[in-house]
């Protein structure tokens, strides 16, 4: 019985562990909307990582628009120059909206960019690639990854 009891404590310790995490959970909150950007932060599993720039709100219109707000799911892609990315699914009439590197509106399609400052008066985000690195380390846990967790990615925009 007493094993029994230490086999059911150290699992739950497990479970509750960091490295038993299965869901990685983004948040945009939004703080800023313009004729010519939104912005706001990112945050990863409850904690602020970096900024974000996306277009203005055009009534959710393919590529000029930023996307509607709600939750979405995220899949990983390797296919792209950068080996890695989160791409969002369902949303609606969009395809192939990810979170990526860039700094100004004018290298988005509707796309969210990050990163690790921003000036609200032209609508930019700095430092992306830092930003990136920041991401990826929150997904993975790590800055030098040599697996990949199976975990759920859900992203809530606000």
């Amino acid at each position: 019985m007493k094993s029994l009891l230490l086999t059911i404590a150290f699992a739950i310790i497990l479970s509750t562990s960091s490295y038993a995490q299965e869901n990685f959970e983004l948040t945009v909150e939004r703080k800023l909307s313009s004729d010519h950007c939104t912005m706001g932060y990112l945050i990863a599993n409850g904690k602020a990582i970096c900024y974000t720039l996306e277009l203005p709100w055009k009534d959710n219109l393919n590529t000029i628009s930023c996307i509607p707000a709600g939750t979405y799911k995220g899949v990983l892609r390797y296919d792209k120059t950068d080996r890695w990315r989160i791409q969002l699914e369902n949303v609606p009439n969009r395809t192939g909206v990810q979170i990526h590197i860039g700094n100004y509106t004018t290298q988005t399609e509707g796309c969210i960019l990050v990163g690790m400052d921003a000036k609200v008066n032209n609508c930019s985000v700095l430092n992306s690639s830092a930003a990136y690195a920041k991401l990826k380390e929150a997904f993975y846990g790590t800055n030098t990854p040599n697996s990949t967790p199976n975990k759920h990615i859900s992203v809530t925009f606000k």
